[in-house]
């Protein structure tokens, strides 16, 4: 009988960052002819955009759902950027239940390529290195998600990669366009991010605007305003494009389209972590917006293939350089920047085999 792996993390809320993590992971767990079973937040988004089946788990309500739904599984792989509370105070406790669970029916747990950004308090830390302590291999996707956790007491996290550096799309051309990728700046509190993410985009708006005009005057290139997660994204780009000069496409792609659509453009301006990761599988000139550790985590492990701007000081003059610099880049760099960190998708896969070492 063919071993059934739950793969969890933030699958099934429309980000689509999150949703090229479980497809790799899909990959990953069929080429190893196991049998992918998603937990997700919305499990009909899941088995719809995947073909795979799914468990909801969104609230402490639907724990019993998930427990019921582990003992019919064989084991289970955690991925994403889940050991942070940047957004919510909710977001470490809701994914690490999920680990809990996994203990409670007594399947083996992995973690596969884990985000680990700030958790601000000792008891959140505490409860980060408590929960990842009933994980058995676990791989991290940089070297400060390591740091971190080292610091905390959690000695046990080898340096992996983001899964989605395992895709690998088909080739596009490069048209004469900008992909710009932003989001709703992170507002810590007791609200969802849904709630604050309404209002707090607003500020630097018009510096933003000017800032990417400037960057349109100097290269030519036309902006394409990219949602990756439509809900918080789109509201955002539509007020950006009233504030531009210059004209300008918007743009909602889909899960199965994301990557070539991020490709062709000739240049990538982005705010999300896997618009950085789009930008390095088509190998194109790419400046990072550093509103979160790890995005500058990731334009410096592949040793420094893209500039990174703090976008709270984002002004015209500097992502004009910032743009010029890329673009008159090597070509090399973001090859063997690409070439570096798929290395490291070894330790991921290590990972995942280390389950079927466990289930055989």
């Amino acid at each position: 009988m063919t071993a059934r792996i739950a793969l969890a993390g933030w699958f099934g809320a429309g980000n689509l960052g999150d949703e090229l993590i479980l497809r790799s992971l899909v990959e990953e767990v069929r080429r190893r002819s196991m049998t992918p079973v998603a937990v997700s937040v919305h499990a009909e988004h899941t088995e719809r955009d995947h073909g795979i089946e799914a468990v909801e788990h969104r609230s402490p309500l639907q724990t019993p759902k998930l427990l019921r739904a582990l003992r019919s599984v064989d084991a289970v792989a955690v991925a994403g950027g889940l050991i942070q509370s940047e957004t919510s105070p909710w977001n470490l406790p809701f994914h690490t239940s999920r680990i809990w669970a996994a203990k409670i029916t007594r399947r083996p747990v992995v973690g596969v390529g884990l985000g680990v950004g700030r958790v601000p308090g000792a008891a959140g830390r505490a409860l980060a290195v408590r929960s990842l302590r009933q994980v058995g291999s676990l791989s991290v996707r940089d070297s400060d998600s390591q740091r971190r956790l080292q610091n905390w007491g959690c000695k046990h996290a080898a340096i992996g990669v983001d899964p989605a550096l395992g895709l690998r799309p088909e080739p596009v051309e490069a048209d004469d366009t900008m992909c710009v990728i932003l989001r709703p700046p992170n507002r810590r509190g007791l609200k969802t991010y849904a709630a604050k993410a309404a209002s707090a985009w607003q500020h630097g708006l018009e510096k933003t605007a000017a800032a990417i005009d400037a960057v349109s005057a100097a290269t030519g290139l036309t902006p394409r305003l990219m949602a990756f997660e439509a809900r918080f994204d789109e509201e955002l780009h539509a007020a950006l494009a009233d504030r531009l000069t210059v004209a300008c496409e918007t743009v909602t792609p889909r899960l199965d389209n994301v990557l070539a659509e991020v490709g062709r453009s000739r240049l990538v301006v982005t705010m999300r972590y896997h618009g950085a990761i789009a930008a390095l599988l088509h190998q194109r000139p790419c400046v990072v917006l550093d509103y979160s550790p790890k995005m500058a985590s990731l334009a410096s492990e592949g040793g420094g293939w893209a500039p990174i701007i703090d976008p709270r000081h984002l002004d015209a003059g500097q992502l004009t350089n910032a743009a010029s610099e890329a673009l008159q880049s090597s070509a090399g760099a973001s090859s063997t920047a690409l070439q570096a960190l798929r290395s490291r998708l070894a330790v991921n896969h290590d990972t995942l085999d280390s389950l079927l070492g466990r289930l055989r």
